[in-house]
């Protein structure tokens, strides 16, 4: 019963230290502040340290920061030892976007001892961070851990009474005959760490990505325009490809005195690069601006040719497990020289009512899934 009764107590110690690390590892990774140092302990467990970075985890930072985070937690106590028969094994990958760490903790002889995890949408070093502060308060309380779970210390054997001259009246004693030798126990072989069967390039990293947003436009009509956008594309970690089309409407009725209706269909390839939550693109565009004159002899109904190269910069928010909302700023230089004639036929200034300008900006909003 006693040794029963340790065995729980040991459990809800170790119950206890393991739910102070996750909500203190928790409340990092929302809030993103540091641990405060703790006090060294006076025999920390020491563990040989295996840290892997899985797919979509490629660009967190590497063993020496989760090496640094911890020994400052510790209080400047280095619990990681290359010999230690424990080994703690520390991962990060990504999960229906999002970054989710775990730590498995295991004894010489391979056997589970102790486990934790929680998850972060982007910030790897809060994350990291978060896994420092978990393991130092586990291995600031070695004293616990370092038999195995479930076994208790074996009573002393009791002493045997002295022996005394052996006579013909007292006979001595049989002296037991010694116990066979026992076959040497084999060590149950140490489990490799669990890694993820997708490798880096493995084709569930891949995904289909489509758009639906809204576009408002300077210098790509008269005034301002503004219309849906449709996209489509791929999406790999850290790169994306996407066809972009929008129709845009000028907002202003009137060019130069001349009541006359204008929009612009375009088509743009984007080949953007994803670190965290921005991304940067490559923009090539290629459409048509039509001007059609409610007056006659106005302005000229023509379709003019749009083409230029520019440059995306914008922000994604995930909110869901494979939505995200975007937000983007275009900047494209124009290579055609796009305008809206008057009508040949009206004398006077051959001056045309609106000629593009060298260059054109659009701000986007809109939601992106994953599939």
């Amino acid at each position: 019963m006693r040794g029963r009764s340790h065995d729980e107590g040991a459990r809800r110690k170790r119950a206890a230290r393991a739910a102070l690390a996750s909500m203190a590892a928790a409340a990092i990774s929302a809030a993103g502040v540091a641990p405060v140092r703790a006090e060294p302990a006076a025999t920390p467990l020491r563990a040989r340290l295996e840290f892997i970075r899985g797919p979509g985890a490629e660009e967190c930072p590497d063993e020496q920061l989760l090496r640094a985070e911890t020994v400052r937690a510790m209080g400047g106590v280095d619990p990681y030892d290359a010999e230690a028969a424990f080994t703690m094994t520390a991962s990060i990958e990504r999960r229906r976007g999002k970054l989710a760490a775990s730590m498995f903790l295991r004894d010489g002889d391979g056997h589970g001892r102790w486990f934790d995890g929680f998850s972060a949408y982007d910030d790897c070093k809060v994350l990291v961070t978060a896994m420092a502060l978990s393991i130092a308060v586990l291995l600031d309380d070695a004293a616990e851990l370092a038999a195995p779970p479930g076994v208790s210390a074996k009573p002393a054997s009791p002493p045997a009474p002295p022996e005394g001259p052996c006579s013909p009246d007292r006979p001595c004693p049989p002296k037991p005959s010694p116990a066979p030798p026992s076959s040497p126990r084999t060590a149950s072989p140490v489990r490799a760490p669990h890694r993820s069967r997708a490798s880096p390039v493995a084709g569930e990293r891949f995904s289909w990505v489509a758009g639906l947003g809204a576009v408002a436009g300077l210098g790509m009509t008269p005034g301002v325009a503004g219309g849906p956008a449709l996209s489509f594309g791929a999406r790999w970690p850290a790169w994306s490809v996407a066809l972009e089309v929008r129709g845009l409407a000028s907002l202003p009725k009137t060019i130069d005195k001349v009541p006359m209706a204008v929009s612009l269909l375009t088509a743009n390839a984007a080949i953007c690069h994803h670190r965290q939550f921005l991304f940067a693109c490559g923009l090539s565009e290629l459409g048509g601006l039509r001007a059609s004159s409610d007056v006659p002899l106005g302005g000229a109904s023509r379709l003019s040719l749009r083409a230029g190269l520019g440059a995306r910069i914008g922000v994604a928010w995930p909110f869901a497990e494979s939505l995200s909302a975007r937000a983007y700023t275009d900047v494209v230089q124009t290579l055609s020289g796009m305008a809206i004639e008057r009508h040949p036929n009206v004398p006077g200034s051959q001056r045309a009512l609106w000629s593009a300008p060298i260059a054109s900006v659009a701000f986007g909003l809109g939601v992106h899934a994953r599939f």
